[in-house]
């Protein structure tokens, strides 16, 4: 997969989900106090994504065998953990008046760990 390629396909995700996000914000009163979150969780996905495809490129091209392993091993740890701080930091600096972010941020988790099994598979397949 080409980088063109990728952002091509990153851009479209992001605009789905953010129609998505706008959707649920107009039509569900209790997320529009979470608009904010929103954009910050897609654009958070949306740059570990794109620092994973250029790792990713980088494994699988480099000459150690468990290199690209090693990194998709590292990054489903790191982005749980990152996962767990964001939500965590959301909640003790906002200190949102209900648990809608919690939804929200797992629609966007899942949606993009989707895309990033779809791009991984391929750089993998390089």
């Amino acid at each position: 997969m080409t980088a063109k390629t990728f952002f091509i396909r990153l851009s479209g995700l992001s605009a789905a989900t953010a129609l998505l996000l706008a959707l649920l914000w107009w039509l569900a009163l209790p997320a529009q106090v979470h608009g904010g979150f929103m954009v910050l969780t897609v654009l958070l996905f949306a740059g570990v994504c794109t620092g994973l495809f250029f790792a990713g490129g980088r494994a699988a091209q480099s000459s150690s065998k468990m290199a690209f392993n090693n990194l998709v091993s590292v990054s489903v740890f790191g982005k749980m953990l990152l996962a767990v701080a964001a939500l965590y930091i959301y909640q003790q600096v906002a200190e949102p008046p209900n648990q809608w972010f919690v939804g929200i941020f797992l629609s966007v988790y899942v949606i993009y760990t989707a895309f990033e099994v779809s791009f991984m598979t391929k750089l993998a397949k390089q």
